[in-house]
């Protein structure tokens, strides 16, 4: 065999590998993240029970508009807090396209106490049992009978705890999948989510715009590359 047939052949041996090698790539995950709309409570910062569940009416507009926009896209999966500004944030999208989301306790707001309780995270315990509205539930489901009740993240290092049983639960659900996830939470959490999902340290740096969409993508080495931010 001539030294040219030699070079040609390792050559295609070459690029049958990294062709190979590309076919049998895990797929990459996406996960667009949501906040809720805006609420009484974001614009009085009076965060009490009602003003936290109804929405200001640029919250209202914000929800219309986000419904148009998450039309345009396709979700595999959608996962949201159980908070009802959250579930009511996605509810007009599921009725309009005959969706489910699951709910997740774990994604429900936490962190916004000072950081000085964030090593006191041992006793992370459920709380209240998730109560829906007659009218919701057949477009929420829950991944199991634990996730009916809420978490009661009593400080900072709580909520973290939380935060990163969240940040688990999709490496352990979705990693490699190759599927478009579509998280609907809130501000504190987050912002802390999508740092973690990155692998850098969650301390909170994004200023996460109501009913706006960011954009992460799973990297080879299984964290996520942040493409759009309030969008």
């Amino acid at each position: 065999m001539n030294t040219m047939i030699k070079v040609l052949m390792a050559t295609l041996c070459s690029a049958f590998v990294v062709v190979a090698a590309t076919a049998y790539a895990a797929p990459a995950t996406e996960i667009y993240f949501v906040r809720h709309g805006e609420t009484v409570g974001n614009v009085t910062h009076k965060h009490t029970y009602e003003n936290d569940r109804t929405f200001s009416d640029k919250g209202k507009n914000q929800v219309a508009e986000l419904t148009e926009k998450l039309g345009r896209l396709h979700f595999d999966h959608i996962i949201v807090s159980p908070k009802y500004r959250t579930l009511n944030t996605i509810y007009p999208y599921l009725k309009k396209h005959e969706l489910k989301a699951e709910i997740w306790p774990e994604l429900q707001e936490c962190c916004w106490q000072k950081k000085s309780s964030r090593l006191s995270s041992f006793n992370l315990q459920r709380g209240q049992q998730i109560q829906l509205e007659s009218n919701m539930k057949r477009y929420y489901t829950f991944p199991d009978d634990d996730a009916r009740r809420r978490y009661a993240a009593k400080n900072y290092g709580d909520g973290l705890l939380q935060m990163f049983k969240a940040v688990q639960l999709i490496h352990k659900r979705f990693a490699d999948s190759g599927k478009r996830i579509l998280v609907v939470s809130h501000y504190h959490i987050g912002s802390r989510l999508i740092e973690s999902l990155q692998g850098i340290e969650p301390e909170g740096r994004y200023k996460l715009s109501n009913a706006k969409i960011s954009h992460l993508i799973e990297k080879g080495d299984g964290t996520f590359r942040l493409i759009d931010m309030n969008q």
